[in-house]
C-alpha cells in the first residue's frame, strides 16, 4: 500500500483532502499528516513516501523552503504542491525548485487527480495555464523580466514577510535567523528590485501581488 503525506497547518483541510483522495483515488493510501514545516522535514527525511501533497502557506516557514530542502535529501520524491495563490505567483518557481506539481486549492477534484496519477506515473502535471507561464519565462528577455523573479525562495519569503508588517526582529525568530542575517537578506532583496527602502519593499510587493 502507498504512503501519502499531507503538509497542512489546518487540521481541517488536511481532513477533508483525505475524504476527498479516498473518494476519487483508485488505489488505497496510508495517510500521514505534517502541521508544520519542520515536522514535513523531519518526516519527509525519515519515511519513504510515494507522494507528499505540501502546502505553501506555512506557520513556521515558506512551503517552498520545505520544499527546496526535502528535494536536496531526496531529488525523486513526488511532491505536489498546494496553494491558494494563482498560478502565476508560484507555480514556475516551485516546479523550478522540484516540485512535481502545482495545484491550487480551488481546482476541481478531477484536476487533482489527474495531476496525482501524472506525478505517480513518474511524470510532472503541467496545466496548460503554466505551460503557458513556462513558455513566458523561456522567451522573454532581461528588459520585460519581472525583477522579484532574481528573488532567491529566502529574499522572496522575507520580502512577503515585511510586507505582512513583520519587523527584522520577528522575522528573524519566524526563519530562525540572526538579525544580522535578516538585515543581509533585505539588503540583496533592495539591491535586486532597485529599490532604497523597507517602504519601497512593501509598496513593490503589494504592486505585483507578492504573498506568502
Amino acid at each position: 500500500m502507498k504512503k501519502l503525506l499531507i503538509v497542512d497547518d489546518h487540521a481541517i483541510v488536511r481532513h477533508g483532502l483525505m475524504r476527498v483522495l479516498q473518494e476519487i483515488l483508485e488505489q488505497p493510501f496510508i495517510f500521514d499528516e505534517a502541521a508544520d514545516g519542520q515536522q514535513a522535514i523531519r518526516m519527509g527525511s525519515s519515511v519513504e513516501y510515494d507522494l507528499i501533497l505540501l502546502d505553501i502557506s506555512l506557520p513556521d516557514q515558506s512551503g517552498l523552503s520545505v520544499l527546496t530542502l526535502l528535494h536536496q535529501h531526496n531529488p525523486k520524491q513526488p511532491i505536489i504542491i498546494l496553494s491558494t495563490f494563482p498560478e502565476e505567483q508560484y507555480a514556475v518557481r516551485a516546479i523550478r525548485a522540484g516540485a512535481s506539481a502545482y495545484v491550487n486549492k480551488g481546482s476541481a477534484a478531477s484536476v487533482l487527480k489527474e495531476a496525482i496519477d501524472k506525478v505517480l506515473a513518474g511524470k510532472r502535471y503541467i496545466s496548460p495555464t503554466q505551460s503557458e507561464l513556462f513558455a513566458e519565462a523561456i522567451y522573454e528577455n532581461k528588459d520585460t523580466k519581472m525583477r522579484h523573479d532574481a528573488l532567491s525562495d529566502r529574499e522572496h519569503q522575507l520580502a512577503c514577510l515585511v510586507t505582512a508588517g513583520y519587523k527584522m526582529t520577528e522575522i528573524a525568530t519566524k526563519l530562525n535567523l540572526s538579525v544580522k542575517t535578516v538585515s543581509t537578506y533585505r539588503a540583496r532583496v533592495l539591491e535586486k528590485l532597485q529599490l532604497r527602502t523597507t517602504a519601497d519593499i512593501i509598496n513593490y510587493c503589494l504592486s505585483n501581488n507578492l504573498n506568502l
